[in-house]
């Protein structure tokens, strides 16, 4: 894990890499927990039985605890005045806007109940109820999504009398 993630917390979090990630988190952690592939066991069953959350959460957290100690670091500090600092001039990239860091943050706090413009005022404590809460919302969602899959799987009885 700290190979795989290390300077985790200045990445842009993007989906399709997020799910890259978890997926090989899974694979490595059926093989630690001894299940094989044709056992068919869920993704959150595996993290259950190892007793550890999932890849998007951990990044959130450390991302969060990063920006948690820039917040509280000096104003002359250079990791500071990079996050605060705005360019005087410049040009843009021709095409679609590029993703910043600061756009993925916010968006991550949004996600987690907590609003960006009041992130100088209160102190970034949020690492656990932002884990519970994306966590137990991933498992929700995933559980919701196999019972529609199930039912929609079904096939309906009609019987003639």
């Amino acid at each position: 894990m700290t190979s795989l993630l290390y300077g985790c917390e200045s990445w842009i979090l993007y989906r399709h890499l997020v799910h890259k990630m978890d997926q090989f988190h899974m694979c490595c952690l059926c093989k630690v927990a001894g299940i094989k592939w044709q056992d068919t066991v869920l993704n959150t069953e595996v993290s259950r039985i190892c007793g550890i959350q999932g890849i998007e959460t951990f990044l959130l957290q450390t991302q969060f605890h990063w920006i948690g100690h820039v917040i509280q670091m000096s104003n002359d500090r250079i990791p500071k005045q990079v996050f605060f600092g705005q360019l005087a001039a410049g040009k843009r990239f021709p095409g679609g806007p590029i993703r910043h860091y600061k756009d993925s943050l916010e968006e991550n706090l949004k996600k987690c109940g907590f609003q960006p413009k009041s992130l100088c005022e209160e102190s970034l404590d949020c690492d656990s109820c932002c884990s519970q809460c994306k966590e137990a919302s991933r498992i929700v969602l995933s559980e919701m999504k196999r019972a529609a899959h199930k039912q929609s799987a079904l096939p309906s009885m009609n019987v003639a009398v």
